[in-house]
């Protein structure tokens, strides 16, 4: 386990901030807060390292909201961000969790501000693997950016991929991991994330 937590930690740090779902799939009890630390890796468009800071709370067995800040020596140089992840149908038998997450987006990408506004279907699923519960997730964020600069905007869509699922390391059972990569489809970028989240009491 250890060898896959730092072969993991390896790939991250060879290329910064690009979740879109992080943890809103993830079934977290009723009225839970939750801080979490990622390390991100731009690989293309602005390619960088960062750091970002992020505050979830699910407010409804339906509604999960979240909002942070992230920083990258890239050329996307800081990032404000904020997202309600609302569920459409539960993950239930072999039905998948069905939900579409709102996203409210601020970037200073090559030195110009960029304000993007969108949203994100989203398809995850609850699995046992080796006794330890694992949430992976599929999603398809598309939204419209305004270069405030230039007065000009695109559209930009992506695709992203994670799983979520509680440390299977012990003296760390409380805390929760996520991996998310994002692949560029239109007018986006390419990028592997890796948080490590704590619910606060």
């Amino acid at each position: 386990m250890k060898r896959i937590i730092l072969a993991v930690a390896m790939m991250v740090s060879t290329a910064a901030f690009a979740t879109t779902v992080g943890l809103s799939t993830h079934p977290f009890t009723m009225n839970k807060s939750v801080v979490t630390t990622e390390f991100n890796s731009y690989l293309s468009s602005g390619d960088g390292m960062g750091i970002t800071a992020k505050y979830f709370q699910r407010v409804s067995n339906k509604l999960n909201v979240d909002a942070g800040f992230g920083v990258t020596d890239g050329d996307r140089a800081n990032r404000l961000f904020a997202g309600a992840d609302y569920e459409l149908f539960p993950d239930y038998g072999r039905q998948p969790r069905v939900s579409i997450k709102s996203l409210l987006e601020t970037n200073e990408v090559d030195g110009d501000r960029i304000n993007s506004l969108g949203f994100a279907p989203t398809l995850s699923k609850g699995f046992s693997i080796y006794g330890k519960e694992a949430f992976p997730f599929v999603a398809l964020p598309m939204s419209v950016g305004l270069n405030t600069n230039e007065g000009t905007y695109e559209t930009i869509t992506a695709l992203s991929a994670g799983i979520t699922g509680r440390l299977p390391v012990r003296g760390f059972e409380s805390l929760v991991g996520n991996i998310e990569t994002n692949f560029n489809l239109r007018n986006s970028y390419t990028a592997l994330v890796m948080g490590l989240s704590m619910p606060l009491q």
